[in-house]
């Protein structure tokens, strides 16, 4: 059997890296910390032609899909301020616990980053540290006790997904972290989240350029079964 990769390449050219990262592993690394991580995979891969790569943005070390790294200086920085004014489209795909009612939403609340877990939680908007965070989503598919959504982010905030649905009662399958007892999950063992589609301006045309990351296997053995469920739901 060969190795198993690391990551996937989705496209490259002279000034991008575009990446399909697979759930569990770390996007940049952790100081003081010799764990795995994206970047430097991604570093060691491209340093032997000479490129010198750039980290822009960053998912949650459970969320599979897409990340853009840069390859040259001026991309970094073009990169860089894309993504520091959220101008980015990143679209998500996440199975939420519960069905949700309308076909299309938004969500906004304010974030505030604690040391006790490392994580984000919804505070109001006069607290000290608190940062704003919105999102919408369109329903992609509705399960008897599931919903599959799409996701666009607005802001970018540490595990904002995951705290924004939490925070309306639709926790993400499989989230351990916000939701304990997602546990008791049997067909995914992180939060069911995948960083499906990325488009931006590329750092030297301008022109708008889109990358899509399929669907993970695990994910998919959720919505398959999912779809089972409905389906033996409708015949009864």
């Amino acid at each position: 059997m060969g190795r198993k990769r690391e990551f996937y390449i989705v496209h490259q050219d002279k000034d991008i890296f575009v990446v399909d990262k697979p759930a569990g592993l770390l996007s940049v690394p952790i100081p003081n910390s010799n764990v795995k991580n994206l970047f430097d995979l991604v570093a060691e891969h491209l340093g032997r032609h000479g490129a010198r790569v750039g980290s822009v943005h960053r998912i949650d070390r459970y969320t599979s899909g897409l990340m853009v790294f840069s390859k040259n200086e001026r991309a970094h920085h073009n990169m860089l301020e894309q993504f520091k004014n959220h101008t980015p489209e990143r679209c998500y795909l996440a199975i939420v616990r519960g069905v949700l009612k309308e076909d299309e939403g938004e969500l906004i609340h304010y974030l505030k980053l604690i040391k006790e877990g490392f994580r984000n939680i919804v505070v109001d908007k006069e607290e000290e540290g608190a940062t704003y965070a919105r999102l919408t989503y369109k329903v992609r598919e509705r399960f008897e006790e599931n919903t599959l959504v799409e996701v666009y982010l607005d802001t970018g905030l540490k595990n904002q997904i995951r705290v924004q649905f939490n925070e309306i009662g639709h926790q993400l399958v499989g989230d351990q972290h916000y939701a304990p007892e997602e546990e008791q999950e049997p067909l995914i063992n992180r939060q069911a989240l995948h960083a499906y589609r990325l488009a931006f301006e590329h750092p030297r045309t301008g022109k708008k350029v889109s990358y899509e990351a399929k669907i993970p296997a695990d994910m998919l053995r959720l919505i398959d079964r999912f779809r089972w469920n409905r389906e033996r739901a409708e015949e009864s």
